[in-house]
C-alpha cells in the first residue's frame, strides 16, 4: 500500500546518491554449544536503512533454537518500520513508538543500561578481579596486514592474574571515515523516527581491550590502542567461552540501488507483538 509507494516516491528524489554496504561478522565459540557466528549485513542512504542479521549455530540443538534470518528497513518520514523473515517470508510493521519504546532499561534511572554498565557485566563474567595481583601487557607489530582490504596493524594484550588470564589480537587502522560516515546517516534516519528525543540513540561500538584495561584500573606505561577496529578475537579460559571474535568483512560504497531497500514481492504480511 501506501509504504511501498512511498519507496518508490522516494527512490526517484536519491536515484543518483551514494549507498553503503556494511558487513560484519561476530563469533562466539563455548564449550558446551560449540561455535555461533552472527553475520549482520546493513545498507543505508540519504533516509534509507536496512539491516539483517543470520545467525549460523553449529550444533544441531542451536539451529533449532536460533536458526533465524530476521531484517528491517527504515525509511525517514515513514511512521512504522518494517520488519522481515527470509525464513518463513513475510513482513509486518511497527510503529515507530513502539520500536523505540524498547530495550533494557535501568529501573533505578530509567535510562538505557549504559555502555560502562554493560562492559562491567561481561568483564567480571570473564575474570576474577579479587583473585591475585592483574598483570597486563601489550605489544604493536611493526608490520601493517591486509585484512579484508584494509591495511591494518595488529596489537596484542595479554590480562591475566594467578589463575585465569585474557588475550587479545586486535587489527585498527589508523582512520575509517566511511564507517562514521556510515553512523551519522543512520543516526539521522533513527533520530528522525523516534519519537521519544530524550532518549538519545548511540551506536555500540566493538569491546576493545582497552576497556578491560581501563576496568583494571591499571593504564600507566602502556600505549593506548591507536585507531578504530576491523577485527578482533579474544581468547579466554572461562568455564562457558572459549572464544569471541569481530570482523568487519566488507565497508564500500555503490550507485544508489532502490531494489537493496525492499523485499520480495511474494513475502506475505502477518501480524506479530515485538
Amino acid at each position: 500500500g501506501l509504504f511501498f509507494k512511498s519507496i518508490f516516491f522516494m527512490f526517484q528524489l536519491f536515484a543518483q546518491n551514494m549507498q553503503i554496504k556494511y558487513l560484519t561478522e561476530s563469533s562466539w565459540d563455548a564449550k558446551v554449544f560449540g561455535k555461533v557466528i552472527v553475520e549482520k549485513e546493513e545498507y543505508i542512504a540519504p533516509g534509507f536503512l536496512k539491516m539483517n542479521s543470520k545467525m549460523y549455530p553449529k550444533s544441531w540443538l542451536l539451529k533449532k533454537i536460533f536458526n533465524e534470518n530476521d531484517g528491517e528497513i527504515m525509511i525517514k518520514g515513514e511512521k512504522n518500520i518494517l520488519r522481515y523473515s527470509e525464513k518463513d517470508e513475510e513482513y509486518w510493521l511497527i510503529n515507530v513508538n513502539e520500536y523505540f519504546n524498547t530495550g533494557e532499561i535501568d529501573t533505578a534511572s530509567k535510562r538505557p543500561l549504559s555502555r560502562s554498565l554493560f562492559f562491567s557485566l561481561i568483564f567480571e563474567s570473564l575474570i576474577d578481579t579479587s583473585i591475585g595481583k592483574i598483570i597486563i601487557k601489550r605489544e604493536k607489530a611493526s608490520q601493517l596486514e591486509n585484512i579484508n582490504g584494509f591495511r591494518a596493524r595488529k596489537w596484542t594484550t595479554t590480562i591475566h592474574n594467578s589463575s585465569q588470564k585474557l588475550f587479545f589480537e586486535e587489527w585498527l587502522v589508523h582512520q575509517l571515515s566511511l564507517k562514521d560516515t556510515l553512523d551519522s546517516l543512520k543516526l539521522d534516519i533513527m533520530g528522525s523516527l523516534n519519537p521519544y528525543k530524550e532518549r538519545n540513540i548511540a551506536t555500540l561500538n566493538m569491546i576493545s581491550s582497552d576497556d578491560f584495561v581501563r576496568h583494571v584500573g591499571s593504564t600507566a606505561g602502556l600505549d593506548s590502542l591507536e585507531g578504530i577496529i576491523v577485527k578482533a578475537k579474544i581468547y579466554t579460559e572461562h568455564e562457558f567461552f572459549k572464544t569471541m571474535s569481530f570482523e568487519i568483512k566488507e565497508l564500500y560504497t555503490t550507485s544508489f540501488d532502490g531494489a537493496f531497500f525492499t523485499i520480495p514481492e511474494t513475502y506475505e504480511r502477518t501480524e506479530k507483538n515485538d
